[in-house]
């Protein structure tokens, strides 16, 4: 056991260092040497204007899945922080998934944790709220905020995982790299008791109603009833919400009261 996981260490420290003989770290947009993306050119990543049902993709707040559509999902909602169109956002999660560069996880990591400070911080009610008259509007705002805001430094982030076969190939979970900084920069509590039990395509080769049936029944929980909690689940791109939803499913059935997905990107 003890000489396999050894084994297994060196040859992923072989293949990244033959990698970066290769493909030099340098700034995806500028070229700057050091770094997959330099601090001014992060300054450049732009968040997702403007959250939505991801089912029927009509606008809201918070991302949460409307009366309609919300019938049909485990998933309380999804919140995106950016745009797979972005060219240098999609190429970042490439690197990160297919070319195993694993800093580039604290990049997009701290990329969601602007996004998550923003989304919390939007509708805060303060004192200056009640003097220029706007208190109605901010009680209004309150009760369409997702109930985890109001107790979302308790909540547990788990990040979605990958099955064993998939993860001695790429050497790592790249959610649950996210999931790391994200709970170091919240001072949140990570979870990895939900696990994969099959393995199945990739979902990026498979179309909408593929997608739903090829992750059915794929997880397990490994641990303790969820008793209530609220859960963040962590991934890096969500397409129709299939892998995140069948995580929630499960998450529930052992107890979990609300699960939301954060994700860097819609693909």
């Amino acid at each position: 056991m003890y000489a396999s996981s050894f084994l297994k260490n060196h040859v992923n420290q072989l293949r990244d260092f033959i990698f970066d003989l290769i493909f030099p770290i340098e700034c995806l947009l500028c070229g700057k040497e050091g770094a997959w993306l330099c601090k001014r050119c992060f300054s450049k990543l732009k968040f997702k204007d403007q959250q939505y049902c991801l089912s029927c993709k009509k606008e809201n707040k918070f991302g949460s899945f409307c009366l309609h559509c919300q019938p049909n999902y485990y998933l309380d909602g999804v919140w995106i922080a950016g745009d797979y169109d972005d060219k240098i956002l999609a190429q970042l999660i490439k690197n990160f998934k297919y070319r195993f560069a694993q800093d580039i996880a604290l990049i997009l990591g701290n990329f969601l944790t602007i996004f998550l400070k923003n989304l919390l911080n939007q509708y805060r009610i303060t004192g200056s709220n009640i003097r220029d008259g706007q208190m109605w509007r901010k009680f209004n705002n309150l009760a369409a905020t997702p109930q985890i805001f109001f107790d979302f430094y308790k909540s547990i982030i788990i990040p979605v995982p990958l099955h064993k076969k998939r993860l001695r190939w790429r050497g790592f979970n790249q959610s649950q790299n996210l999931t790391q900084t994200i709970g170091q920069n919240f001072n949140l509590k990570i979870n990895r008791n939900l696990i994969r039990i099959k393995h199945k395509k990739p979902q990026a080769k498979l179309g909408e109603y593929q997608r739903k049936h090829n992750v059915k029944d794929c997880f397990a929980w490994q641990a303790y009833p969820l008793n209530n909690q609220n859960i963040i689940l962590i991934d890096d791109v969500t397409t129709t919400g299939s892998t995140l939803n069948e995580c929630a499913k499960i998450l529930k059935k052992n107890g979990a009261k609300e699960v939301w997905g954060l994700v860097v990107a819609k693909g």
